[in-house]
């Protein structure tokens, strides 16, 4: 299969799609969205994608979930894989990819042809993947994207403060599904920057897992998991990434001071180099400090959010919605949203917006895809019998992190960016309002005492969606 272009041609403040470049599509991929779900087994590639265009994966299937447990303090993953229609507690496999690519990705957010200019996306995550150069060379390849390996220079992988990264995580009952939560993470991250990005490097910090200082954050202490967190955003830095995403979260807790004030959040400052962390997938976290998302709350990091993308023309053209709902009967998942009562407003944030939250910092910032998306893992260490991994169906705002930390570097122009300073002062035409959804299960009544714009997506910002999605590169650079 061949890929050659990443994006479209855009023309007016409506953005219309003028050309679209995919060439020499799979026969199988290319009409994978025209195939009726009810024709062939529902864990097929054709009828997989059907569905996720229809809206209607959720009737059928599960989400294996790796993240599961209390909604606060806790180191948060924010990513679910698809489950198998049969088998809840296995991902849904399938030989060829299933979900949206790049190409439906850049033809929905209207990106300029061409695959943009280069620099070095750092990715920040948790526990080493042992087989993730091999993954991302199979996903590059399926949509012809350059190669992006160690031997190349495109793809490097590091330890928290840059030396070798950890070893491989002992597969322990406990231990295995904290790393299945973040390798799972890291590979959506690689994968969701070869899509933003074709020509961009990328630049992996693994921090190790230790058992102690995540029990500590489980239990409302979270403060040694941030540091281990700055460190590798400062490793990232140095070693040269423009952008930075960070796709899991640490809960406040009880140490919402130490998290929030002095020393330890001005680490992650860093004007010039955009950094993206993603807002979660718990809906609206109320007012409360205690049970906010770090690092997305600090009024210099910009918060993705999340929005689901279908289709009711096989893929042509898409429609947005802030993303929340019952996956597959289980537990409501949507992109976070809230107010942190003792931060600024981000920077830029309209003093309209800040009001919301009695003059504080609201998010999110800017959203991206956070549903049906594909996936190319082969590392699942939780599993004990039969194989599983390969092309699969993620949902999480862990991809819209990276994705928009993608669209930055490609931009060009990510050293004039002080956290979400260009989101809100995009110029006109260069954000996608997106202005349905929710990310409460019953909707304004979840928002409870505090606006209802803070969980309910409508005109202008919102809590669910931020500004809303890209429409072309706009707002990734500063306003001349």
């Amino acid at each position: 299969m061949k890929y050659l272009k990443i994006g479209v041609a855009v023309a007016g403040a409506a953005a219309t799609v003028a050309a679209v470049t995919v060439a020499a599509l799979s026969p199988a991929q290319h009409t994978a969205g025209t195939v009726a779900a009810s024709t062939v087994s529902s864990d097929s590639a054709s009828a997989l994608r059907a569905s996720i265009l229809d809206g209607s994966l959720w009737r059928t299937h599960k989400v294996v979930n790796s993240c599961a447990g209390p909604k606060k303090y806790r180191i948060g993953c924010d990513f679910g894989l698809v489950a198998a229609s049969g088998d809840a507690s296995k991902p849904a496999s399938t030989t060829e990819p299933a979900g949206l690519g790049p190409y439906d990705l850049a033809r929905t957010f209207h990106l300029p042809a061409g695959k943009g200019k280069g620099g070095t996306v750092g990715i920040v995550t948790m526990a080493h993947h042992p087989s993730l150069e091999s993954d991302l060379v199979a996903y590059r390849k399926q949509y012809g994207l350059p190669a992006c390996t160690a031997a190349n220079g495109c793809l490097k992988v590091v330890g928290e403060n840059g030396g070798k990264p950890p070893a491989t995580t002992v597969r322990l009952p406990l231990l295995s599904q904290l790393a299945q939560s973040y390798t799972l993470e890291t590979a959506m991250d690689v994968e969701m920057v070869s899509a933003a990005c074709p020509n961009c490097k990328i630049l992996v910090v693994e921090q190790p897992i230790e058992p102690a200082s995540i029990a500590a954050g489980a239990a409302g202490f979270p403060q040694l998991d941030a540091q281990h967190e700055a460190n590798a955003t400062n490793t990232a830095i140095k070693l040269g990434a423009d952008a930075v995403s960070i796709s899991y979260f640490i809960g406040n807790g009880m140490q919402s001071d130490i998290l929030t004030e002095g020393a330890l959040p001005e680490r992650m400052h860093h004007p010039g180099v955009p950094i993206l962390s993603a807002a979660g997938d718990l809906g609206f976290l109320g007012i409360k400090p205690k049970d906010q998302n770090w690092p997305q709350q600090l009024p210099f990091m910009i918060s993705a959010g999340g929005v689901e993308l279908t289709s009711a023309d096989g893929g042509q053209t898409f429609t947005k919605k802030a993303w929340g709902k019952v996956e597959g009967g289980q537990k409501y998942m949507s992109s976070s949203s809230g107010c942190s009562t003792t931060l600024p407003p981000a920077n830029r944030q309209p003093a309209s917006v800040a009001k919301l939250c009695q003059g504080h910092r609201a998010t999110t910032d800017i959203s991206a895809a956070a549903s049906g998306l594909t996936i190319y893992d082969t590392y699942w260490p939780t599993a004990s019998a039969d194989p599983v991994g390969g092309w699969g169906v993620g949902v999480g705002t862990s991809a819209a992190s990276p994705y928009l930390a993608g669209l930055f570097v490609r931009a060009g122009a990510a050293k004039k960016v002080s956290g979400p300073n260009t989101i809100y002062r995009a110029p006109r035409g260069a954000i996608e309002d997106v202005t349905t959804g929710s990310n409460m299960e019953n909707g304004a009544e979840g928002c409870g005492d505090a606006p209802t714009v803070l969980c309910v997506a409508g005109p202008g910002w919102d809590g669910p969606t931020g500004v809303g999605v890209p429409n072309g590169l706009g707002a990734f650079r500063p306003a001349s």
